[in-house]
């Protein structure tokens, strides 16, 4: 069954007047998941809980734009955070403009092709006018008929035009190649800011969903062997809380650097959301994979950090990662689940350690 959170916080927020801990926002080893620190980010500003303003608390929380979560303090601070607020900041800085980018891109393009059409179509019409008109001089001229020397004329005049109007034909096609050219160079960059997460410079989930699809087709087609992992920080609430979300964003770029050096033509780092990220190995056996993601797990463990602003210790980062082998008999949806569960039990088996989902005997 399908928890319906949006409800179940409406009603507990209602009943209990905001305090206290909501019993779904508590993990299973008691402490508190980031959907408490967003709910009661909704209830202190006294938000709406709508998609927009739950996603504008998820990113505030957990996401890693620093001049959105400064813009929403400095709301927050001056008690001017509303529900028109939230609107507006999710409009600014949430709002998935690339899609608008990409159709106007695409509709230039369309606009300069439709212009080249009409200039060769023009041209050919030109053309077939002053292939008429010089047959016609080349007869007069061949019968004797008329005045030659005017008929010579205009087969010179006639001539140059055609000339002139090839030369411009060819002059404005050429332009237009170059604007489709940059066109082109504007699209390939719109589309890898859509597929690429600003933070870690990782792809990201929609780019990982592509790369997934692809993984399994080449196993069910070819029997290529495919592993899928995800990994997720431990305790990086913690971190959030106790110094900051720009030493929290430093914690993730350090991670994500170092789970990038698995990446290969055969290796695909993705920022899943949030603290999580996942891997998928094509044509890598599964105990391979435990021990590159082990050895990446334990060079960070090894790494003792420091908040650049305080000064403090922030100590060790560790994750938790889980593995799952995909079979001839797996969706994309299955092994997405494998791999979760995996997840979830390397975090219940104590955290900062590799699992492997089993497949049976």
């Amino acid at each position: 069954m399908k928890l319906d959170i949006k409800n179940i916080l409406e009603s507990y927020f209602r009943e209990n007047n905001g305090d206290e801990t909501c019993p779904v926002c508590i993990e299973d080893d008691g402490e508190k998941s980031p959907l408490y620190a967003i709910a009661s980010f909704i209830h202190q500003h006294n938000l709406s809980l709508s998609s927009g303003n739950l996603e504008l608390a998820w990113e505030y929380i957990c996401g890693g734009k620093s001049v959105l979560k400064n813009e929403i303090m400095g709301l927050s601070s001056a008690g001017r955070l509303d529900n028109a607020a939230a609107q507006q900041l999710h409009e600014k800085y949430l709002r998935s403009d690339i899609g608008i980018h990409i159709d106007k891109i695409l509709m230039q393009a369309i606009e300069h092709i439709r212009n080249t059409t009409q200039i060769i179509d023009d041209g050919n019409k030109n053309t077939i006018e002053c292939e008429t008109n010089l047959i016609e001089h080349a007869d007069n001229i061949r019968t004797g008929s008329g005045n030659i020397d005017a008929a010579i004329q205009k087969l010179l005049d006639l001539s140059q035009l055609m000339v002139e109007s090839t030369r411009e034909n060819r002059e404005q096609i050429a332009e237009t190649n170059e604007k489709l050219a940059s066109l082109q160079g504007e699209l390939e960059q719109a589309r890898n800011e859509a597929d690429f997460d600003q933070l870690t410079k990782l792809p990201n989930r929609r780019k990982f969903e592509r790369t997934l699809d692809t993984s399994l087709e080449k196993m069910h087609k070819d029997d290529q062997p495919l592993v899928l992992s995800f990994i997720d920080i431990d305790h990086f609430k913690k971190v959030n809380d106790t110094f900051g979300h720009e030493c929290g964003d430093r914690v993730l770029r350090l991670v994500a650097d170092e789970l990038s050096s698995l990446s290969n033509s055969k290796c695909h780092t993705s920022r899943y959301g949030g603290e999580e990220f996942a891997v998928i190995f094509e044509d890598v056996d599964v105990d391979e994979v435990c021990r590159r993601i082990d050895e990446c797990r334990e060079v960070l463990a090894r790494r003792e950090l420091v908040d650049l602003e305080s000064g403090s210790a922030v100590g060790k980062v560790t994750f938790s990662a889980g593995v799952a082998q995909g079979l001839e008999t797996d969706t994309k949806r299955s092994l997405l689940r494998k791999a979760d569960l995996a997840l979830y039990e390397a975090k219940s088996q104590g955290r900062n350690n590799v699992m492997t989902y089993s497949n049976g005997p």
